[in-house]
């Protein structure tokens, strides 16, 4: 199966290390570094996922979920926060997972499959 990912984070080193993981086990990686781009390549690319920062400029986390959940669509989205997960449940529905950005990718793949296969 082609798997496309859409990563989205400010901050490059964390991008990097995501994509040069990610790389190793799925087929086509996207990214973005703010909101307001992520919710452009999801309107045109189709990612089968989003791997999003919460605190990003231009347009956060939340604000872009709001925006890609508006537009219709329903891919799931990972939250990666250093926040506490009970300060995002108004936030998450069945297709938002939230996971902590120390993140252990064995966990993270695992997770990311799952939400594809459902």
């Amino acid at each position: 199966m082609n798997t496309k990912i859409l990563i989205v984070d400010d901050e490059k080193d964390i991008l990097d290390v995501l994509r040069d993981r990610l790389e190793q086990e799925f087929s086509e990686i996207l990214i973005a570094s703010n909101g307001s781009e992520a919710v452009r390549i999801v309107a045109q690319d189709r990612p089968n996922i989003v791997i999003m920062d919460i605190n990003m400029p231009v347009l956060n986390g939340i604000e872009a979920k709001r925006m890609i959940r508006n537009s219709g669509l329903r891919i799931p989205i990972i939250f990666l926060s250093v926040r506490p997960k009970d300060e995002l449940l108004d936030e998450m529905d069945e297709n938002t997972i939230f996971m902590e950005k120390t993140v252990n990718f064995k966990e993270l793949s695992s997770v990311i499959n799952k939400q594809i296969m459902a």
